[in-house]
């Protein structure tokens, strides 16, 4: 080898051809990230893979963000036989308890308090000089209030009233 050379690293990848050839990827790459103690750059293979599936990007993004192994088998399952890729609803395994009214009212008045105070705690950061202000907090989703249990805000994003973004998550719509 001659001076100043960098020698490659990797290898070459020859691209994938059809989309059987994708889902056949993805079930190795599901495989070996199932049974690797350290899967963060294989999550990250996956993630260029799902891009050329016909996995929903929505779908996709959830089981990469959240690294849930149980829905990333679920969907592989369902490309092997040919379906059409989909999340398990949490919904149906326990059925929604009734809440009243108020108790909605009430925890909606809540989760937008939350929603009002992580703003201006984002927005009232100073910023390099002192005559400066903090900037515009943007964020999509955060974790509700513990002040209500889990199935309140589960009724409420069945409802329309929030979104829920996944991982314990919700957002106003």
């Amino acid at each position: 080898m001659s001076k100043n050379k960098k020698k490659k690293k990797g290898g070459y990848k020859p691209p994938v051809k059809t989309p059987q050839d994708v889902i056949d990827a993805i079930t190795k790459l599901a495989s070996e990230i199932s049974a690797s103690d350290d899967a963060g750059p294989l999550w990250g293979q996956l993630h260029k893979l799902f891009l050329k599936s016909p996995v929903e990007p929505d779908i996709a993004a959830k089981i990469i963000m959240h690294k849930d192994v149980e829905e990333l088998k679920h969907v592989v399952d369902q490309l092997q036989h040919g379906e059409k890729a989909s999340v398990e609803s949490e919904h149906s395994e326990h059925p929604l308890p009734e809440l009243s009214h108020e108790t909605k009212k009430q925890a909606m008045r809540t989760f937008r308090k939350r929603v009002k105070f992580i703003k201006l705690d984002r927005e009232s950061k100073l910023g390099i000089g002192p005559l400066t202000t903090g900037k515009e907090a943007t964020f999509d989703s955060v974790e509700p209030p513990h002040d209500y249990p889990g199935e309140v805000w589960k009724v409420l994003a069945n409802e329309g009233q929030l979104i829920d973004d996944g991982g314990g998550f919700y957002r106003l719509p």
